[in-house]
């Protein structure tokens, strides 16, 4: 299969990107509401049970408008780094401690059969990061 893309959104309206593989699906961003990241799930013959986890890059509410709403709802693990967590807590309501995952600049990780590596980048946010890296592992 490779890895896909596929943009939900962009823009001021609200950002939202699903990446994925046979194995492992990320959301990357959640910046619409919650219904309506479902209805463009649906339209692409998805739902928010495949979603493995999602990205935050930053802050801002056209990016995290719909976050908490998902994560609650399917028991997500959130990823963001420490600075973009103290910002948004309080915009995002209540996130199981366990899915609260710190994940800083230049950290490889592994989502299952994807690695990513965030950096840094020059934005008006608290530590927006961009993805340096999307690739399939090896299992």
């Amino acid at each position: 299969m490779g890895i896909s893309f596929s943009v939900l959104s962009s823009g001021s309206t609200g950002n939202a990107t699903i990446v994925r593989n046979e194995n492992t699906t990320l959301l990357i961003d959640a910046g619409l509401s919650a219904r309506r990241i479902e209805e463009l799930l649906r339209e692409r013959e998805m739902t928010g049970d495949e979603i493995d986890g999602i990205l935050v890059t930053h802050e801002h509410s056209d990016h995290i408008r719909g976050l908490g709403a998902v994560a609650r709802k399917y028991n997500l693990p959130v990823y963001a780094n420490e600075q973009t967590w103290e910002a948004m807590n309080r915009s995002i309501g209540k996130i199981a401690e366990e899915n609260q995952i710190v994940l800083e600049s230049h950290e490889v990780k592994d989502f299952g059969s994807l690695r990513v590596e965030p950096f840094e980048i020059s934005h008006d946010a608290a530590a927006p990061v961009g993805i340096a890296s999307m690739m399939e592992t090896r299992s």
